[in-house]
């Protein structure tokens, strides 16, 4: 299942291609600015959720119900 698996070498190449500062990826993410460090520095897989927000973000997404 690796297409569906974020690991934390594909989230530091997001966070770097989205422009990120740790404080607003974590507040893009709606988390703590040392919970989306740690996702950074982890090493491995990352959970599913976390890859789909950040696919979310990129596409534009907005949080259901946002609008």
């Amino acid at each position: 299942t690796r297409g569906l698996v974020m690991t934390s070498a594909d989230f530091q190449t997001w966070h770097k291609r989205m422009g990120y500062t740790y404080d607003s990826g974590a507040k893009a993410l709606g988390m703590g600015r040392t919970t989306y460090y740690d996702y950074l520095k982890k090493g491995g897989e990352l959970p599913l959720w976390l890859g789909l927000a950040c696919a979310a973000l990129e596409a534009g997404l907005k949080p259901v119900g946002s609008e």
